[in-house]
């Protein structure tokens, strides 16, 4: 593998992205009724930016530096009091409930920078259900009186709990169980994440940064991972394969698998710099998205690539 060249597109990569984002510091999400993304109109959230935040983590650039400053004001310019964050931002009209993953994802993101923030990891520990595990959305009483929010409150979602415990750096054992059991049957039962791609990636996170008791799947999560490569060397798309590559890197596996992966994602880098933009996560559960007049499909071409530069860093990483 020529090391120069991946140095190159990681180098476009990242340049893509810091003339991509926004004067505020935000990262687009953009937002769609289907799952080609077409046509996808942007909708702000500072989701995104908290994942790409996670993705540049480790990497020494002038362009990174200035990025992450402006990513981590603009995230604290969001939160609300108690250390809380929703899906949508205060530049966005709509208004939904405060959730954990967007919480977490973007706690951890900004506690691994040395970011300081009123501490809010009581409130995280005190939303979860009667089994142990952790729920979705932290519900006032008017929303819990809505039909729709009815059905949501019960929502523990398996990718929110690995996000959640990654975050706490506990591992606490009814969620533990509950996701162990889920990669030993070798499936996902997440209401936000369609791909099972993206539940191994955040398990593999997880692990990483030091969630033990998920170690013991290891090899589990190697396997499926490798079951889902195609002749391309790609593990679907570009999404897909900077999840796969990025969840195997995480668990110490490298291979001539990674190799090829990384080869397809080298070979459809676009001329921007940037990578296309490809469904990671839905808005609302997709068993709501048949009724919802919303656009529930979301990602973007910042956020692939934030993928892809992960999965480039950690391949040049041990080489």
């Amino acid at each position: 593998m020529d090391l120069k060249k991946i140095e190159h597109c990681l180098d476009r990569a990242i340049d893509f992205l810091y003339h991509s984002q926004l004067p505020w510091g935000e990262f687009k999400t953009l937002a769609s009724w289907n799952f080609l993304m077409m046509p996808a109109y942007y909708d702000s959230s500072p989701f995104g930016t908290g994942l790409i935040l996670h993705n540049l983590k480790g990497l020494n650039d002038e362009r990174i530096s200035k990025m992450v400053d402006k990513a981590i004001a603009f995230l604290l310019s969001e939160k609300e009091k108690g250390g809380i964050w929703r899906f949508w931002t205060s530049r966005n009209k709509k208004r939904i409930p405060p959730d954990l993953d967007d919480i977490s994802v973007i706690s951890s993101a900004l506690e691994s920078y040395g970011v300081q923030f009123e501490d809010n990891k009581d409130l995280v520990l005190n939303n979860r259900n009667k089994e142990g595990l952790f729920l979705t959305w932290l519900l006032d009483e008017r929303h819990k009186k809505n039909l729709f929010w009815k059905l949501a409150a019960k929502d523990a979602d398996c990718v929110v709990n690995v996000n959640v415990l990654t975050y706490l750096e506990k591992p606490l054992p009814e969620a533990c169980a509950y996701i162990n059991k889920l990669i030993s049957e070798n499936r996902s039962s997440s209401y936000y994440y369609p791909s099972k791609l993206a539940f191994f990636y955040f398990v593999s996170r997880a692990v990483r940064l030091g969630v033990a008791c998920f170690k013991k799947n290891r090899e589990w999560i190697i396997n499926s991972v490798l079951s889902c490569q195609k002749k391309d060397g790609s593990f679907g798309n570009e999404m897909e394969t900077g999840l796969g590559l990025n969840t195997l890197f995480n668990l110490n596996y490298f291979g001539k698998e990674t190799e090829d992966g990384i080869s397809y994602l080298l070979s459809r880098q676009r001329r921007n710099g940037g990578f296309k933009k490809q469904v990671y996560f839905l808005g609302i559960p997709w068993w709501f998205l048949a009724l919802s007049p919303f656009y529930g499909y979301y990602g973007s071409e910042e956020i692939t690539t934030g993928i892809c530069i992960e999965a480039f860093k950690n391949y040049l990483s041990q080489r």
